[in-house]
């Protein structure tokens, strides 16, 4: 095998064009010994609301039960020390923390070291104190395993900004020179749960967002060659090439074990996350292993499908730079990916002012993270080039899909496009040909505003009491309800006639539509429910959605248990907007909201009873998995519905203009 035959030298001079080593290769352990092994995570995220069967929580568990049944199959039979470099929780309060303690305590050896760092999360709602006081450490922190020196340093104050570690930098710097003096051929492991600026992937600054990367400590890290600098924060994939760099010292990145959250922008390049991917199916950890020659290999470990990702690391010795090969390098020596002869590109949908399409992700480089989509249109008898979009692949998923969906808006009506897809590695090398597809835009879609019930264009949904069934209409795309469970009772009310009695507790209808058609709704919307609130078919929730999409954005109908009011919120102008008026329990009540520009009205009944003045334009959410009408309830990040709504409720409707008062009037007699 591989490491059986390994030879550093010719390993040291193919490795300026090496992105990354399939793990076939790494399969069997080198000659030399293992004389440590530790496990590094970061961007566990436990919070308030979480129970014994969160993710979170399941994903913590699971790794500890993996190191334990990992390493006493070994020949080296231990696990060091558990190393998480912060971000343990959402608001750093006791009662997110305890629990995760707890977890340690019931699961992990006694003999595995807890090697521990704050993140900015843990300042929110807490304080040093507190977390020193629940881990019985300290924030900073110097501990020896096996003669190997770990150096954890925790953030001042938490601020998501500069200057946050330069209180620490005096001792950080004598600490290592302490370790050098112990160890003086040993590499030093350091532990901070920000990223070094412009080291590894998620390392640069965002617009708009907190720095993902910060300089504070780089005068002194940049000393020494020997510190392995081990990092978390920007949730980014730690499968990424990009993950591990090495300069004048050498960075890791360790991914996240609850979401990931590949930002907006990466080096200046707006990319948009696929509407098929679940950034939820986060739970990546390393496993570091260090030999007594200095070898030190770096496997990844994804505990929700239980299985090492192909994908692994080796540093020869990384205490010297001379043996340095993940380096920036790269971005001049790594080859450029390859289409194969079967790829595929295909339209899914096309409107006024947009497309969606797909393309098969059949390419040679399993590297490729990125793809560029170069648009054209045709004018004057010639294509023109008219912009470049960019989209993440799927290549942090452990079963990557076949197929990536996505989507370009701000299109002309009536006009004929040409998209020309070009696939990255990490390195922005990508393809010499792209895949090719032509489209022509539909004719903007004139609308008769005079009917007096007009039907509802965007959504329409209504139930079938006869046949138990959900009718949903209108021009979002996918109709069929995503949960297939925890839905409603179709029943035929005395009153409402055909409706779905929701219990509110778990029940809902969530129907999901694309950013495509998002963005035909910009400057006027309307949104309609027929219902009746039961609110003593639960008493625990004091906030009540009755229909809507409102998660970052968009608009719906809530109910406030405090106020007894009916509240309708749309988010206008980078702002929600906020419509109310008292709501009798256990009455039929129709609700209207409108937007047309220029103000926002509210109707119960076919009667006016709160407006404003609303100038702007309106928005739904950017949130690919939240882009849903949840009929019962309301929507957040990962298709999850919340608030659930207790009564019955025969429509819910969305128009994509505002309907005049009269046409209110009569569809609230219907």
């Amino acid at each position: 095998m591989f490491i059986q035959s390994f030879n550093r030298r010719a390993f040291l001079k193919s490795g300026a064009a090496l992105l990354c080593l399939p793990s076939y290769l790494l399969a069997d352990s080198p000659k030399s010994k293992v004389v440590l092994r530790f496990v590094a995570m970061s961007d566990v995220h436990f919070d308030r609301n979480h129970n014994e069967k969160s993710n979170e929580r399941i994903r913590l568990r699971e790794a500890i039960r993996f190191m334990n049944d990992f390493s006493k199959k070994q020949e080296y039979p231990n696990f060091d020390a558990l190393v998480v470099a912060g971000d343990f929780s959402n608001h750093g309060e006791p009662k997110e923390l305890r629990p995760f303690k707890d977890i340690l305590d019931q699961n992990l050896k006694a003999e595995t070291r807890r090697v521990l760092c704050m993140g900015n999360h843990e300042y929110y709602g807490g304080n040093r104190q507190i977390w020193e006081e629940i881990f019985e450490t300290n924030a900073n922190d110097h501990i020896v395993l096996n003669g190997f020196h770990f150096i954890t340093i925790s953030p001042e104050k938490g601020t998501c900004a500069e200057n946050d570690y330069l209180y620490i930098k005096e001792w950080l710097d004598k600490e290592i020179q302490k370790a050098i003096q112990d160890a003086p051929s040993k590499p030093i492991f350091v532990v901070q749960h920000y990223h070094v600026y412009h080291t590894v992937f998620g390392s640069y600054d965002l617009p708009g967002d907190f720095p993902a990367g910060v300089h504070d400590l780089i005068d002194v890290l940049k000393k020494y060659p020997q510190v392995v600098h081990i990092s978390g924060h920007s949730h980014y994939p730690s499968c990424e090439p990009r993950s591990i760099w090495q300069g004048d010292f050498t960075c890791l990145g360790t991914g996240s074990m609850s979401y990931f959250a590949l930002k907006t922008f990466e080096r200046e390049r707006q990319f948009q996350i696929p509407s098929n991917i679940d950034v939820r199916q986060a739970g990546t950890f390393l496993i570091v292993e260090a030999y007594d020659d200095n070898t030190i290999r770096v496997r990844l470990y994804d505990v929700i499908s239980h299985t090492f990702l192909d994908r692994e690391y080796l540093l020869v010795d990384p205490t010297k730079i001379g043996n340095f090969v993940f380096t920036d390098r790269r971005y001049e020596t790594s080859d450029a990916p390859r289409w194969k002869k079967d790829s595929q590109i295909s339209l899914i949908d096309a409107a006024s002012t947009g497309v969606a399409f797909k393309f098969d992700q059949t390419l040679n480089d399993p590297c490729v993270v990125s793809y560029r989509i170069a648009l054209e249109n045709w004018r004057d008898n010639a294509w023109k080039e008219c912009g470049n979009h960019f989209v993440w692949s799927d290549f942090f998923m452990k079963n990557p899909a076949e197929e990536i969906e996505t989507e370009l808006i701000d299109l002309e009506p009536d006009s004929r496009y040409r998209v020309n897809v070009f696939a990255q590695n990490a390195f922005q090398k990508e393809t010499v040909a792209p895949i090719t597809l032509e489209f022509h835009t539909k004719s903007k879609l004139e609308r008769d505003r005079n009917e007096l019930k007009p039907a509802a264009d965007f959504l329409d949904v209504s139930f079938d009491s006869e046949n138990k069934r959900v009718v949903a209409q209108g021009v979002i795309q996918d109709k069929t309800p995503l949960n297939t469970t925890n839905l409603p009772e179709i029943v035929d009310d005395p009153t409402l006639g055909s409706s779905a009695s929701f219990n509110g507790f778990d029940q809902s209808i969530l129907l999901p539509f694309t950013r495509l058609h998002a963005n035909e709704i910009k400057n006027e919307i309307t949104i309609a429910a027929k219902f009746r609130l039961e609110p003593e078919r639960v008493d625990s929730q004091e906030r009540v959605s009755i229909f809507g999409s409102t998660e970052s954005g968009g608009l719906g109908f809530e109910y406030d248990r405090k106020t007894e009011k009916v509240v309708a919120r749309c988010w206008i102008d980078k702002k929600y907007v906020d419509l109310s008026a008292p709501l009798s329990k256990n009455q039929n009540a129709v609700l209207f909201f409108t937007f047309d520009g220029k103000s926002a009205k509210l109707y119960m009944n076919g009667v006016l009873v709160d407006q404003t003045t609303a100038e702007g334009s309106f928005k739904f959410t950017q949130n690919e998995t939240a882009r849903a009408f949840c009929i019962g309830g309301d929507v957040c990040p990962g298709y999850v519905a919340r608030w659930f709504f207790p009564g019955v409720l025969a429509f819910a409707r969305v128009y994509s203009w505002a309907l005049a008062e009269e046409q209110i009037a009569a569809l609230s007699i219907e």
